[in-house]
């Protein structure tokens, strides 16, 4: 008995931490339910950013040099599957930490005891962010590489200086400028909005 009470002892700091945390973040976003919208913008700006950046960065692009904060929000918007990653990320941590709570409190195996712990549960939050981030680089890098073989968006550049139509592949855009790149000669250009009249482009067949 005396073993078994210095065991819930030293699991019941970290365990109260954690609780008290949450107990915190709840009143907070009780009290000020805007938090919520504002963390969410917040979350999808860091997912924009990250997405942005390292697809950009295949071409020699630093995305932080010609973006705001709001075009990483429609950056985030414009690439649903790192939604769908961050979706599906949660909701396996959240089964997954579900399922830990539930050894911890049946299990008296020393071998469960750190599948059943706080800890294990805290680690696993910050274990899903690591392999969502590394799954969106992935992702965008697959992209990058598909965009230098020929496969995007192909479009027609009007400049506002010339009448003259460009014809080149759509990297992105932010809400300044407009990143395009030459397959065949390997050639990022850069422009900002108001030296273009106008972008057109053909609607894929398949739609």
């Amino acid at each position: 008995m005396p073993a078994s009470r210095s065991i819930n002892n030293s699991r019941s700091p970290p365990q109260r931490a954690i609780t008290d945390i949450k107990k915190a973040a709840k009143k907070i976003l009780k009290e000020h339910p805007a938090l919520a919208v504002s963390a969410l913008y917040v979350g999808a700006s860091v997912i924009g950013m990250f997405y942005s950046w390292a697809y950009l960065r295949h071409f020699g692009i630093n995305v932080f040099n010609y973006a705001q904060i709001s075009d990483f929000l429609l950056a985030s918007l414009k690439e649903p599957f790192t939604w769908g990653l961050v979706i599906l990320a949660v909701v396996l941590v959240l089964i997954d930490n579900a399922s830990s709570r539930r050894v911890g409190r049946k299990t008296s195996s020393k071998w469960f005891a750190w599948y059943g712990s706080p800890k294990y549960r805290l680690l696993n939050n910050f274990v899903a962010i690591a392999m969502v981030l590394l799954f969106i680089y992935s992702y965008a890098t697959l992209k990058a590489r598909d965009t230098r073989d020929g496969d995007g968006k192909f479009v027609d550049v009007m400049f506002a200086d010339s009448g003259a139509a460009t014809t080149a592949l759509l990297l992105g855009t932010t809400g300044q400028f407009v990143f395009l790149y030459d397959e065949d000669t390997e050639r990022v250009d850069i422009h900002p909005f108001e030296n273009i009249h106008s972008i057109s482009f053909r609607v894929p067949e398949n739609l």
